[in-house]
């Protein structure tokens, strides 16, 4: 007898097959790495290691990164690991350091709670590795031997565009901090983060102030940063600052947004616009519009045959919160064929390694045979929310990343839109 299977009855969320989760597992030293290995090379693919709570130390994350970072540990594409709480000290982050070097897949790194000091060596080992990687959230809070030595190092090194949050909180940071935090605040080139936990730091009232001052003056990255009374000062003076940083945040949070929808908006009429002007220019002119009416005398506005300044200058009325820089970077990317996609049919189906997004499982009209359509894979997918596969694939439900929504990121920060950037006078 043949056995039907219903595809929903097996209800186990598809991401969990490629998580380790080995917290507080009693995990250490060398023979927890080798139990950590042994787990990864049972599995096709890993995209977790959820590892905190353990007693690794130095010479268990030698071992577990040494496999990593080899050509079998690579294949697999991890994208965050937790490794609060288990003992490693500046050896062992050098270890972490030569595996974040280049590394394009890992995008969360949680180190809180292990035993780090300033070491400037291997602060500007970490840095640089940190600089060359698509790292996204990076915590190392309670690691108290870091100190001051350690921001000294690493804030005026730090130039890691894809980073989007710093945790550092509870790293006995003093007000000798304050003017490094301040001054990587204030450079919009290297500054793109969102988040910055600095909280449990003695900096003070005063350096708190500073730092406020820094985002409010030059700071359009910052949406969320948490800071808490330290010491004695007024409970009132600590809500004042907190009240202003709160108005500082919607602002940047505003910008943002309307930076980011802007230069989406942008890009689609640039795209059709510019590209028509550039085969005015570089092929045969294109066969003018012609009038409804023979007896009418007009005959349609004819854009593309305007000089290429008032072009531009009308195209920039879509994007007002754009800077100059940012609606010429639109437009020269706009304006390139080579940024096309390949010629040809769209196909309605995935390619084999593509970026394609993965179905809801929990939206039986996702699924073809259960109220769905045949494909759930649309030439044009994109709804108006902008996710893709007509808004049934798991970024929707927030299960997952959708795709289309990493590729625009990716874009915006590539073009540099991802932030609000005033005009440099």
């Amino acid at each position: 007898m043949t056995t039907i299977r219903n595809p929903l009855a097996t209800k186990v969320p598809l991401e969990s097959r490629a998580q380790i989760h080995r917290l507080d597992a009693g995990l250490t030293s060398v023979r927890g790495a080798h139990e950590i290995i042994s787990m990864i090379s049972t599995r096709r693919t890993v995209t977790k290691l959820i590892l905190g709570h353990n007693n690794l130390g130095n010479e268990g994350t030698n071992v577990l990164f040494r496999f990593l970072e080899s050509s079998l540990g690579r294949k697999y594409p991890i994208a965050e690991i937790s490794l609060n709480s288990n003992g490693i000290r500046n050896e062992g982050l050098l270890a972490i350091s030569r595996y974040l070097k280049g590394n394009e897949e890992l995008n969360e790194l949680f180190l809180q709670a292990n035993a780090f000091t300033g070491d400037p060596a291997v602060t500007k080992a970490f840095v640089e590795a940190l600089n060359s990687s698509n790292l996204e959230i990076l915590s190392l809070n309670t690691n108290h031997g870091l100190g001051d030595v350690f921001i000294e190092h690493f804030l005026p090194r730090l130039h890691a565009p894809r980073l989007r949050e710093l945790h550092i909180s509870t790293i006995g940071l003093t007000p000798r901090s304050v003017l490094h935090i301040a001054a990587f605040i204030r450079s919009p080139d290297r500054c793109r983060i969102t988040t910055l936990k600095c909280n449990g730091n003695p900096l003070g009232l005063r350096g708190v102030k500073s730092i406020i001052r820094a985002i409010e003056q030059a700071n359009y990255s910052l949406l969320s940063e948490g800071e808490g009374p330290e010491d004695e000062t007024s409970v009132e003076a600590w809500k004042v600052c907190q009240a202003r940083l709160a108005r500082i945040c919607v602002r940047n949070g505003y910008l943002r947004h309307e930076t980011r929808s802007q230069a989406l908006e942008l890009l689609r009429y640039s795209r059709v616009l510019l590209l028509r002007s550039l085969l005015r220019v570089t092929d045969e002119p294109l066969p003018a519009p012609q009038p409804k009416d023979a007896s009418d005398s007009w005959h349609g506005f004819a854009f593309t045959t305007l000089p290429t300044e008032l072009q531009l200058s009308i195209l920039s009325l879509l994007a007002p919160s754009l800077s100059s820089s940012q609606r010429s970077r639109v437009f020269g990317y706009a304006a390139d064929a080579s940024t096309l996609p390949s010629p040809g049919l769209p196909s309605l189906r995935p390619r084999e390694g593509s970026s394609a997004c993965l179905p809801d499982p929990s939206n039986p009209g996702a699924i073809p045979g259960l109220g769905g359509t045949s494909s759930i894979w649309e030439v044009n997918g994109l709804t108006k929310d902008a996710h893709c596969s007509g808004g049934r694939c798991i970024g929707v439900s927030n299960a997952a990343s959708c795709n289309r929504d990493k590729e625009r990121q990716r874009w915006l920060d590539a073009i540099g839109c991802s932030v609000y950037e005033p005009e440099r006078s």
